[in-house]
Order: C-alpha cells, then sequence, then structure tokens
C-alpha cells in the first residue's frame, strides 16, 4: 500500500510497526480481515486498486487508500463473474410420455375404485 499511496497510507493507517516492538492495531484489523483472502482475490483487489490509482494519475485526480472494507470489496468477484452456478436447461415434456402416464393413471385409479365399490 505505501508502494501505492506513499505518504497517504502511513497518515491515514499509521506505521505497521513490527514484531518485536508489536503491530499497531490498525495493521492487525487489516491484517485479520483480510487472513482469508486467497492469493486469486489478493491479485483482483490489487489489480482493480492499482487501476483506480492509475486513473486518478490519469485524469489528475487524488486518490487516498481505501478502508479494509473498501478493500475487500474489490477483491470480490464481481456478481456477472460466475458468482452462481450454471444449470443445465430443463428439457421440453414429452407429449406422448405425459399421455402415456396419464392413461395408465386413469387405468389404476378405476381399477382402484371397481376393488372399492365390490368391497
Amino acid at each position: 500500500m505505501t508502494q501505492l499511496f506513499g505518504h497517504k497510507w502511513v497518515s491515514q493507517e499509521g506505521e505497521p510497526g513490527n514484531e518485536r516492538e508489536g503491530y499497531s492495531p490498525n495493521f492487525l484489523l487489516w491484517a485479520q480481515k483480510t487472513a482469508h483472502l486467497n492469493d486469486a482475490a489478493w491479485k483482483r483487489g490489487f489489480d482493480r486498486l492499482e487501476f483506480m490509482v492509475r486513473e486518478a494519475g490519469r485524469q489528475g485526480d487524488e486518490v487516498w487508500p481505501p478502508s479494509y472494507a473498501a478493500f475487500l470489496g474489490m477483491c470480490e468477484k464481481p456478481h456477472g463473474e460466475m458468482a452462481h452456478k450454471l444449470f443445465k436447461p430443463l428439457a421440453l415434456p414429452d407429449k406422448a410420455a405425459q399421455e402415456r402416464s396419464r392413461s395408465i393413471g386413469s387405468k389404476t385409479l378405476g381399477d382402484l375404485r371397481s376393488l372399492l365399490a365390490e368391497a
């Protein structure tokens, strides 16, 4: 983040600290909130973030680092990117098979009625 945002990152999030002296609360929060991200999600997030910074630079705009929540949003797959399961299309009903089933059902119902009438 310091490579993309320089002093803006440090002024917003503070110095991360180190193992010997202890990490800052902001560093620990980012570490906790991003711990579940896999390599593909990290890459997606940084690619989007880098694009955002480049676009801002191209347009002469100033951009600040995202919050951890905004960064997590950048790491997610877009809704159109296979976020749902693909299903096979349903086959059209076989009219002949439906008619055969209906005929067999009617005959069976008739047989049951005749059995009950005899009883």
